[in-house]
């Protein structure tokens, strides 16, 4: 009998899923194409390797012939994104024959959507700030947030930044099949399955909706009597001649914990512009949903796009944000509604954020429902799979 296999590799803190999907040819044979999404993980502490790439596409390359039918990045964080370059690097190349990235990664988006261009403004600033305040004072978090979030810096900020990894996957499939695609997005001819049923519930096509009205950005300079540049060095690490030293502290700490809570703001509309893709093959309907948050499944529901699933991926590496409590029994219902087993898949790591993931209530929610696979479970770098007979 065949199967669809879903694959997920423990990458540390990220995603890298391979689907592999029998279809019927017309001359009555099966052909097995391959859905690969995303390969990346976060800048931090052992969550991060990127050594583990080569060994995870090189299993991939050997899985699909060195080319995956399709290629989705889901959004642009760096945990999603850095995979691909880093094994090519390595000498492992993968190609594709399509490519699906996220519709805010096109190159010109930000030029056609101006009410998006304009809160993208204010968030590239409070990044800067953030990068400023991490070459005065070290901030592991911080650090880590920025990074994740470094397409918004400008060349050279970090050396390699997020858009230097979307850059490479912009190229990995022919440029004209590869496409930047959202819930608007008509299908039809950019992807290469005829069996399987592929939705794209998510993003929206204008992403403003996914940002939430931020204060002015000012730095900790802006805030200060004016100084010349020799009494005001690189980061503000001491006050400036002639300001009292207990009212510059008091400041610098406002404005860093402004900035940390306006980061968490682009970490999170950032995750909002995840693709969220639903995929039926033979009677089984599987979701696979980024990191996406609430802000994002809020319009799926209120669209009337979330139908009970017999597989979801759980979101945002089984954080609570990923989760829309309230929505859960649209996803997966009490029981299933046609008896067919259901899983859950979690990608993710310990130790890279205080409540990701989220074991007492998330990932015990799913497991109250259905299968819970956790790639914790594994090796770094070995891979489950779940299977679904058709």
């Amino acid at each position: 009998m065949s199967e669809l296999v879903v694959r997920s590799y423990n990458v540390g803190f990220g995603d890298a899923i391979l689907v592999s999907i029998p279809e019927a040819t017309n001359a009555g044979a099966e052909e097995t194409r391959h859905l690969l999404i995303d390969v990346g993980n976060l800048l931090a502490g052992d969550g991060n390797d990127d050594k583990v790439f080569t060994g995870v596409v090189q299993d991939i390359s050997d899985r699909t012939g060195g080319t995956v039918d399709l290629y989705l990045m889901t959004h642009e964080h760096l945990d999603h994104v850095q995979g691909l370059l880093a094994a090519e690097r390595a000498g492992v190349e993968l190609a594709a024959r399509h490519a699906w990235l996220t519709g805010s990664a096109h190159p010109a988006y930000y030029e056609t959507h101006p009410e998006a261009k304009e809160k993208m403004r204010t968030l590239q600033l409070s990044l800067a700030e953030a990068h400023r305040m991490l070459q005065a004072e070290p901030d592991p978090w911080l650090e880590m947030m920025v990074r994740n979030n470094s397409a918004m810096l400008p060349p050279g900020a970090l050396g390699l930044r997020t858009s230097d990894y979307v850059d490479h996957l912009r190229g990995i499939a022919p440029e004209d099949q590869t496409h930047y695609v959202d819930n608007t997005t008509d299908i039809v001819g950019k992807h290469p399955f005829h069996e399987a049923v592929l939705r794209i519930l998510a993003p929206e096509e204008d992403t403003s909706s996914y940002y939430r009205k931020l204060g002015p950005t000012h730095t900790t300079a802006d805030e200060l009597p004016a100084a010349g540049a020799a009494e005001a060095p690189a980061g503000l690490s001491v006050p400036p001649v002639g300001v009292d030293p207990g009212a510059f502290y008091d400041l610098q700490a406002s404005r860093r914990k402004s900035t940390r809570r306006q980061i968490m703001e682009i970490d999170k509309a950032n995750n909002n512009t995840s693709v969220v893709l639903e995929l039926e093959w033979r009677g089984w309907r599987l979701l696979f949903a980024g990191d996406a948050e609430l802000g994002s499944w809020k319009l799926m529901h209120e669209q009337n796009l979330i139908k009970p699933v017999h597989f979801v991926k759980v979101s945002h590496h089984g954080s609570h944000n990923g989760t829309y409590d309230e929505l859960f029994d649209e996803l997966m219902p009490a029981e299933s509604p046609d008896g067919r087993e259901r899983h859950a898949l979690v990608s993710t790591h310990d130790g890279d954020w205080d409540s990701v993931p989220d074991t007492d209530g998330t990932l015990s929610l799913y497991s109250s429902r259905c299968t819970l696979h956790d790639t914790r479970a594994l090796a770094h770098g070995a891979f489950l799979e779940i299977r679904f007979p058709g």
